[in-house]
């Protein structure tokens, strides 16, 4: 069970998706869609302060332990505290095993079940420190593990569960632990009809 928390009252949270970067200092008056292939991070930056928050945006090779690191080192340099880490980033490539090359189930590994793993690791002494929730908040996007999710797509799945099984077992180390006001969960987005 996670417990019960305001987001309102979270104040900085690291969130790391899969999208590029744009020159600042370059930006187009208009905003592209969110869910385009021009959308970058800067893009969700600026969504973000037109909501009226406050974002930094900072590149981050989630296959890299010395990027995630300077990831975390950069938010606390700014905050001085970390409060949730959503992790949104992901490869993907949906295909039967004999049509999935080496390099592509290569890169899913990085990033899906090593990246998290990475930003974990780097962020966890700081949100076991987090203030005003008394520890703090993962969210993972990541699957249900089921059957029908791997058909055609073995090699993907493959990280994806790798994801869900770090939440499963990060939640039992919290538990085991006597970390009360931890949480970590998996959200995974579908479509009702």
């Amino acid at each position: 069970m996670v417990p019960d928390f305001q987001l309102t009252r979270v104040k900085n949270a690291v969130v790391v998706a899969a999208k590029s970067i744009t020159d600042p200092s370059n930006l187009s008056p208009q905003t592209p869609d969110p869910k385009s292939p021009a959308s970058t991070v800067t893009t969700v930056a600026r969504e973000i302060a037109s909501a009226g928050g406050e974002a930094t945006p900072i590149q981050v090779d989630v296959r890299s332990e010395e990027s995630v690191n300077a990831l975390v080192a950069k938010t606390i340099a700014k905050y001085n505290r970390l409060d949730v880490v959503v992790y949104n980033s992901g490869a993907i490539w949906w295909a039967s095993v004999a049509n999935t090359p080496l390099k592509r189930f290569q890169l899913m590994q990085r990033v899906n079940p090593e990246g998290l793993y990475a930003v974990v690791q780097a962020a966890l002494p700081h949100l076991y420190k987090s203030s005003p929730l008394g520890g703090g908040r993962i969210v993972v996007v990541s699957p249900p593990i089921y059957s029908r999710f791997f058909r055609g797509k073995a090699a993907y799945a493959m990280g994806k569960v790798g994801m869900s099984v770090l939440t499963k077992g990060l939640a039992m180390d919290f538990e085991r632990e006597g970390r009360k006001n931890m949480a970590i969960t998996s959200i995974w987005p579908a479509v009702v009809s």
